[in-house]
């Protein structure tokens, strides 16, 4: 048997074969290993754990004020993701090296990649004044539509990290997406091979969640050119924030809550789930990856960030593998990732990572207004019905409530979750997410969980439903959805 461990920061993540299943012996009710059996299950192929990435954005500072506060702020995200053996991915406009530099904080930053963060330019539409001082000027419309002016802000940027960091290396880099027609070509040109999410937000409109896989980009928002040098490494807004984000600009809603972050965790779980079951994802690198700004990680944010690191180490971290005896997590950086790709790459030479489609719009039709149709004919996954009930936009809320361990003895896990209309508390009703981690089914009487008789049951795939016996619920290889009936 070969196993796979993943340490960080001193602790132990998880450590899994790659070949037959080991039987957990815990049946608490937690995610990663809820109430499973003993009964040894054969791995129909090896599947990659998902790399969760933590991202920071060091954004415009302003004034040494300003910077010192950041800088701060970001020490503190820093020992936070530490404490639960995350890496940091950390990428900040030119004036904050700039800052860094002068200030004497190289140190501070060194420490940073000895803890085994990484580190990348982020450019925002700014620019190093001619005169040096801090308050870098904005670009406008006519300049950042000039290759000649982008291609010398982004020097700006550049010139700032590396004064402060002139012996390492960068491959990261999270720019503002210019012209897409010479986006990649001035990516390849200034030595990035990775770059920072983004352009990727706009998914969320019709798969209602980010794609699960990294890829190579093409020339638009979701285009994927197997020839390009250049991959994307996927990561939601701000964590907290529910309001419109991301390119074509402010055209996304986005939920970046602790509650939907945690729907979102368990739908990518969940498809990894099926992959690791079926082998039918061909060991893709699977990547979830949330972030904060330097000027938005406040004592409040750090303590939602915390909720979820907590959250998250508990039910797939900290030693957790699946029923098959695979590895569910690691802590990654945008760096770890791209090199998950590229081994990944080797195995599977000429293949999409991910099979996204672009979508087809009516005269005046914009991003954000796809019909139910248009997105089930765009989505790429098993699950479109899944991904349909979980997503999250303007109007609509879903939130993770609390595990039901009610079933873990039948080796079920069951978790709550609430939707209805964003805005109104009274407009709410409960919706369960149901599965097992191991093959064959049981049956499940959940009348007293739900207070119902009978219960609405959902498709995952193509989100049909039928009205069943809340006394008899089946539970076999897929997710299970149901609730009670619209609020």
């Amino acid at each position: 048997m070969k196993w796979r461990c993943f340490v960080s920061a001193g602790l132990l993540w998880a450590c899994g074969s790659s070949g037959v299943a080991g039987s957990p012996d815990a049946s608490d009710g937690s995610v990663g290993d809820a109430g499973v059996d003993a009964s040894p299950v054969t791995v129909p192929s090896y599947e990659r754990p998902i790399d969760l990435v933590f991202k920071v954005h060091l954004e415009p500072q302003g004034s040494l004020e300003y910077y010192k506060k950041r800088r701060d702020d970001v020490e503190s995200v820093r020992k936070l993701a530490e404490q639960y053996g995350l890496k940091l991915t950390i990428h900040g406009n030119g004036e904050f090296w700039q800052y860094a530099r002068e200030q004497g904080d190289e140190a501070t930053v060194r420490t940073w990649l000895a803890n085994k963060h990484t580190v990348g330019p982020h450019m925002h539409t700014v620019y190093c004044n001619p005169d040096g001082e801090h308050a870098w000027r904005t670009a406008k419309d006519q300049e950042t539509a000039d290759p000649a002016f982008v291609d010398d802000l982004w020097k700006d940027h550049e010139r700032e990290l590396k004064a402060l960091l002139p012996d390492v290396t960068i491959t990261e880099a999270t720019p503002f997406d210019c012209d897409q027609s010479t986006f990649i070509s001035r990516m390849d040109a200034h030595g990035y091979t990775t770059l920072g999410g983004g352009r990727e937000e706009i998914s969320e409109q019709w798969m209602g969640h980010h794609p699960f896989h990294p890829w190579r980009i093409g020339g638009s928002y979701l285009a994927e050119d197997l020839g390009s040098k250049v991959v994307l490494v996927s990561h939601y807004a701000q964590f907290t924030e529910q309001d419109f984000h991301g390119p074509p600009t402010g055209s996304v809603f986005a939920d970046q809550s602790l509650a939907h972050h945690q729907v979102g965790f368990l739908q990518i779980y969940l498809n990894r789930l099926h992959a690791e079951r079926t082998g039918d994802a061909m060991d893709k690198v699977w990547v979830y990856g949330f972030l904060t700004h330097d000027n938005k990680s406040t004592q409040t944010v750090r303590a939602e960030i915390e909720k979820f690191l907590v959250w998250i180490t508990t039910n797939f971290g900290s030693g957790k593998v699946s029923a098959r005896g695979n590895a569910i997590l690691k802590p990654s950086t945008m760096t770890d990732v791209y090199n998950d790709f590229i081994a990944w790459e080797k195995e599977h030479p000429a293949t999409s990572s991910f099979n996204v489609k672009t979508p087809t719009m009516g005269a005046g039709q914009k991003i954000n207004q796809l019909d139910e149709a248009q997105r089930k004919a765009l989505y790429p996954g098993t699950f479109w019905g899944m991904a349909e009930l979980l997503r999250a936009d303007g109007e609509h809320v879903v939130d993770y409530v609390k595990p039901v361990d009610t079933f873990s003895g039948a080796g079920v896990s069951c978790h709550e979750l609430s939707f209805g209309e964003r805005g109104n508390a009274t407009k709410r009703a409960r919706r369960w997410l149901l599965w097992k981690e191991t093959d064959g089914d049981v049956s499940i009487d959940m009348k007293n969980v739900a207070g119902k008789d009978t219960i609405r049951r959902w498709n995952p795939r193509d989100k049909t439903q039928a009205t069943v016996s809340a006394s008899a619920v089946a539970i076999g290889n897929e997710p299970v959805i149901v609730d009670v009936g619209d609020p």
